[in-house]
C-alpha cells in the first residue's frame, strides 16, 4: 500500500518528477519522436502535478489550492494541443513560470528555515537548484515569445521545440559555465541571464551557510540537553545521598 507523501519524503517524489521532465524531454529531442509536443506537455504536467502534491501538503488551504492548480495545468496543456493562439502560449508559459517560482519558494522555506538537516532536505536542496534553472528557462521562453531574437542559437519558432535548448542554456548560465553556443542578444535577455548567474552563485553560498548553521545549532541544542540531563542526574544522586 502506498504511503502518503509527507515532509519526510516529499522531496524524493519531487526530484523524481523533475528528473522525469528533464530526461523525457531530452529523449524526445534526441530521437525526434512524432507528436513530441503532446508528450512534452504530458511530461511537464507530470512534473508540475508531483510538485503540487508534494509541497506543503499538510495545510487545508494548500490542499484546495493544489486541486485548483491541477485543473489549471490540465486545461492549459489540453488547450495548447488543440489551439494555436499566441495569447494562450503566453498564459501557459507565464503560469508555469510563476508556479515553478512559487514551488521553489515553498521548498526553500522547508529546506532552509525549518527543523533538522536530514536526507530529505539534502534532496530538497537539489530540487531547488533544478527548479531554479527550470524557472529561468521558462522566463527565457516568455521573453523569446514577446521579443523574438532575444536569444541567438535557437532554430525554431515554437516554444516546445526550443524548450530543451533553453533549459540547456539556463543550466549553463546558472552554473556560470558559459559555453557560448546559445547567448543572450537583446538587453532584457542579457539582464535575465546575468541575474541568473548571480542567483546561482549566491544560492550555493547561502545554501552551504544555512545548512551548516542549522547543523551547528542542532548540535549545540543536543549538547545543552545532554549537559542538563547530566546535571539533573548529579543532583538526584546528591539528594539521594
Amino acid at each position: 500500500m502506498l504511503q502518503p507523501v509527507s515532509r519526510r519524503d516529499n522531496f524524493i517524489w519531487l526530484l523524481g518528477g523533475l528528473v522525469f521532465l528533464l530526461f523525457s524531454g531530452a529523449l524526445l529531442a534526441q530521437y525526434g519522436v512524432p507528436g513530441g509536443q503532446r508528450l512534452i506537455n504530458i511530461s511537464i504536467s507530470v512534473a508540475l502535478l508531483v510538485a503540487v502534491w508534494s509541497m506543503e501538503q499538510q495545510r487545508d488551504h494548500w490542499l484546495r489550492s493544489r486541486i485548483g492548480l491541477s485543473l489549471v495545468v490540465a486545461a492549459l496543456m489540453i488547450g495548447d494541443v488543440f489551439l494555436k493562439d499566441a495569447r494562450l502560449t503566453l498564459v501557459q508559459l507565464g503560469f508555469i513560470f510563476v508556479f515553478l517560482n512559487l514551488t521553489t519558494y515553498l521548498a526553500c522555506r522547508q529546506v532552509l528555515f525549518s527543523g533538522n538537516v536530514d536526507g530529505n532536505k539534502i534532496i530538497g536542496a537539489i530540487c531547488i537548484y533544478l527548479m531554479m534553472a527550470l524557472g529561468w528557462a521558462f522566463g527565457y521562453l516568455l521573453i523569446e515569445e514577446l521579443y523574438p531574437g532575444s536569444l541567438s542559437g535557437l532554430d525554431h519558432s515554437d516554444w516546445h521545440d526550443n524548450l530543451q535548448d533553453v533549459i540547456y542554456f539556463s543550466f549553463v548560465t546558472l552554473t556560470t559555465l558559459g559555453y557560448g553556443d546559445i547567448s543572450a542578444v537583446l538587453p532584457l535577455a542579457r539582464f535575465i541571464s546575468y541575474m541568473e548567474a548571480i542567483t546561482g552563485q549566491f544560492y550555493i553560498a547561502i545554501l552551504v551557510a544555512s545548512l551548516i548553521g542549522i547543523r551547528l545549532s542542532n548540535v549545540q541544542v543536543q549538547q545543552n540537553t545532554n549537559q542538563s540531563q547530566l546535571k539533573r542526574r548529579a543532583e538526584d544522586v546528591e539528594s539521594g545521598v
